[in-house]
């Protein structure tokens, strides 16, 4: 997929799912680095999955930790992955200033990165007005778009510290490269304020609204249709949890796409059970560098997985009611075969 192709038509062409991918990594504290070897080998096996996209320098929020330097060898790194028609996604951070951002555009032009996502920065003030916020993204949108690039914005406030407002958003489109912006990512523990404001602002109605926080998604994807004008699913997903979750993730599609929304919502609840058990605080997004531990991918960044943690995200797996649900998520779990819960995920997936 181009970026042209998205540009055009954004409801229409933007990939209906997007893992945000894990960063597979090896080394020793007080800080380990990207396993590139592994990097290659999951993307390749997200791919094989169906997985229609994939979002680099996410990482469930731990990707955003990365330097400049590690963020390049990261997206360079993810190139190499042969990935077929699965669509290559990066995320840019403004408080890395437009030097920086500048230079890794450059990498990701060259690679054929066709969308390239910002969010609002980390520098801004705590009480910063949408305008600020318009402010502070707008040079990378503006030099993603001066490449030809497909623009997507992200409000990430668990991350970021501050929210991107639908409003915000539409000061974006009118700016400099608002034009090559296709997609509006919301990751918020508030529906209603977040993706249901987006998808019923008059500004926005031409954006695909991508779902982001997990437990919501059976939801948007069933408002979709509700807000395009030719009843198109508006809505899209892009998931930390898919990274541990693909073979699910797969079957909530294929059912919102039977409009069985009760089994949508069935499987999405297994999914949150299991978010919910890497969820610490009640009101921020999963801890889900828990699950890439289990799956072989390596301990956080920047710190080390505890055995307590592990069990009681085992403990919620066993409990699910559904055996299907149960057995698509360990499958999914051991999607790379190589983890030090291997034969264990295998038992739980016969």
């Amino acid at each position: 997929m181009t970026s042209e192709e998205l540009i055009s038509d954004p409801i229409g062409r933007y990939p209906p799912a997007t893992v945000a991918c894990f960063d597979p990594t090896t080394g020793d504290l007080p800080r380990r680095r990207l396993d590139t070897e592994k990097n290659v080998r999951f993307l390749e096996r997200l791919a094989a999955a169906g997985a229609p996209a994939v979002l680099i320098a996410a990482s469930t929020g731990h990707g955003h930790l990365r330097t400049v330097d590690e963020l390049a060898d990261w997206f360079r790194c993810a190139a190499e992955a042969t990935l077929g028609e699965t669509v290559k996604m990066a995320l840019l951070r403004p408080e890395d200033g437009l030097a920086a951002n500048t230079r890794l555009l450059s990498v990701l032009d060259d690679l054929g990165y066709p969308v390239v996502f910002v969010r609002p920065g980390t520098d801004l003030d705590r009480a910063a007005t949408d305008e600020q916020v318009a402010q502070n993204m707008q040079p990378v949108v503006h030099a993603a778009a001066a490449l030809g690039l497909a623009v997507g914005v992200y409000s990430i406030p668990d991350v970021s510290g501050l929210r991107l407002s639908a409003d915000a958003t539409a000061m974006l489109l009118s700016g400099p490269g608002g034009d090559h912006i296709v997609a509006a990512k919301l990751t918020e523990a508030n529906y209603e304020s977040s993706t249901l404001h987006f998808l019923d602002h008059p500004l926005l109605k031409h954006l695909k609204i991508v779902q982001g926080w997990d437990p919501y998604l059976a939801r948007a994807l069933q408002d979709g249709p509700r807000y395009d004008s030719r009843q198109r699913q508006r809505c899209g997903l892009t998931s930390g949890p898919m990274s541990l979750a693909v073979f699910q993730y797969q079957h909530i599609l294929a059912a919102a796409d039977a409009a069985d929304w009760d089994e949508a919502a069935m499987a999405q609840q297994a999914v949150t059970t299991l978010f919910e058990s890497m969820q610490d605080d009640p009101t921020r997004f999963a801890d889900l560098q828990r699950a890439k531990y289990i799956m072989g991918l390596g301990h956080p960044l920047q710190a080390a997985i505890k055995e307590t943690q592990i069990e009681r995200v085992f403990a919620a797996l066993e409990a699910l009611p559904r055996a299907q649900d149960r057995q698509r998520l360990a499958t999914s779990l051991d999607l790379m075969s190589t983890g030090p819960y291997h034969v264990r995920l295998q038992q739980l997936a016969a």
